[in-house]
């Protein structure tokens, strides 16, 4: 359900609400300090670190770049905290897939921008610029956690 609002949210508004991912990590860290463990999957404490340290030397070039949002940075840190840095790792990999695929299929079907590229599309409008990686992040983040087994993500040495 929190993946789904949180997808709805960067659709629609094309920003992440800080009660969604900032709760959402204050959650994990309370539950951290409460069961020694991380939410998802029973993974010890330094796998949410590492998720962290992997969350942003992901999204921070990105967010440098004006590519992607804060709201994307946070949600990934949220992701690591309440899952581990192995399901950050397929998540980011899932979501980047998604968009690149969307993008390809978006860019051959609209011919506006075919003949006037990018950069004319993105002056419309400044939330229009930016793509909802949140909401990709989100729904990958979904499937990685509800068919783990498709990941073998026991076999990772992460």
């Amino acid at each position: 359900m929190w993946a789904g609002m949180l997808a709805f949210y960067d659709f629609s508004q094309r920003r992440i609400p800080n009660l969604l991912s900032l709760g959402a990590l204050i959650f994990g860290l309370g539950y951290m300090s409460v069961a020694g463990q991380v939410f998802y999957y029973g993974q010890p404490i330094s796998s949410a670190f590492w998720g962290l340290a992997v969350s942003f030397l992901l999204t921070i070039p990105g967010y440098a770049t004006r590519t992607l949002g804060g709201g994307d940075v946070k949600l990934l840190a949220a992701i690591a905290v309440l899952c581990g840095v192995k399901v950050v790792v397929a998540t980011f990999v899932l979501a980047s897939l998604v968009v690149l695929a969307a993008l390809l299929v978006w860019w051959q079907l609209s011919p506006q921008l075919s003949t006037s590229g990018w950069a004319a599309v993105s002056r419309e409008s400044n939330k229009r610029r930016y793509i909802p990686f949140g909401a990709a992040l989100a729904l990958a983040m979904g499937i990685v956690v509800l068919f783990p087994d498709m990941w073998r993500m026991d076999s990772w040495h992460l």
